[in-house]
């Protein structure tokens, strides 16, 4: 198979910081460079077979950047995918984040070099482990704070953050990974109406475009009951996305 490209693997919590990387290697390298990221509503589109498309996006991608955090180190999901680049022969780099650090990271992952995303330094070094890897020069002028500072954030281990709203409840934050994905919801106006009386700032972000929301501090909306089913707020092709008033702009 011929391998090309960088498959970033991450938890649903950490899709801010997988887009917000995303967005930074492109910017280093190229906006031609394939980069996987399941959850940037590009890499999997409607119809097709989300498992299969996974693993033939681990197989075919040369690097794959596995995000370890304390939320995903214990996820079976993230050990599979690291398992299968790891089979398929690419390059597989463990990246740390969100106050992890690499003692933290046991064995099978420990015993390949970690790099972190969490100081200038080391943001630097995993952008020259790609490019020796993919035979390319990067941009040395690129900003990696936003990456950073979304990278460093410390996430809430438990709990919920966001507001109630028809009998349901608008999740900025929270344990979503763990619920199972329904069809999107569609928008209404009292939704953003329930969440700013709450002390959230919105934003109706295109659902193909987030870099930009999420280095403000956005994050996506999902209504949940909290206990079995998550959806995204939609309304075509743009997602409602929200943050606490206040947050680092």
């Amino acid at each position: 198979m011929n391998k090309q490209g960088v498959f970033i693997s991450h938890i649903t919590e950490e899709r801010a910081v997988a887009l917000l990387l995303k967005d930074h290697l492109q910017q280093a390298f190229s906006r031609n460079l394939p980069i996987f990221v399941s959850s940037d509503y590009e890499s999997i589109t409607g119809g097709d077979v989300w498992f299969a498309k996974i693993v033939e996006g681990v197989k075919s991608s040369s690097v794959i950047i596995v995000l370890l955090s304390p939320d995903s180190l214990e996820r079976r999901w993230i050990n599979f995918e690291a398992g299968v680049g790891v089979g398929a022969e690419s390059t597989v780099i463990p990246v740390v984040v969100h106050g992890l650090g690499r003692n933290d990271v046991g064995h099978p992952l420990s015993s390949l070099q970690i790099r972190s995303l969490q100081s200038m330094e080391e943001a630097r070094a995993l952008i020259q482990d790609i490019a020796k890897k993919l035979e390319l020069t990067p941009n040395e002028s690129v900003d990696s704070d936003a990456l950073i500072m979304h990278a460093t954030q410390r996430t809430a281990a438990s709990g919920w953050v966001g507001v109630e709203w028809n009998g349901g409840f608008l999740a900025v934050d929270g344990p979503l990974d763990k619920l199972l994905k329904r069809e999107d919801q569609v928008y209404l106006e009292d939704m953003a109406t329930a969440l700013k009386a709450d002390g959230f700032a919105t934003y109706l972000a295109n659902k193909h475009d987030l870099s930009r929301p999420i280095a403000l501090g956005y994050r996506v909306v999902q209504i949940t009951d909290g206990k079995t089913f998550r959806a995204e707020v939609v309304r075509g092709d743009v997602v409602l996305m929200a943050r606490p008033e206040g947050s680092k702009k």
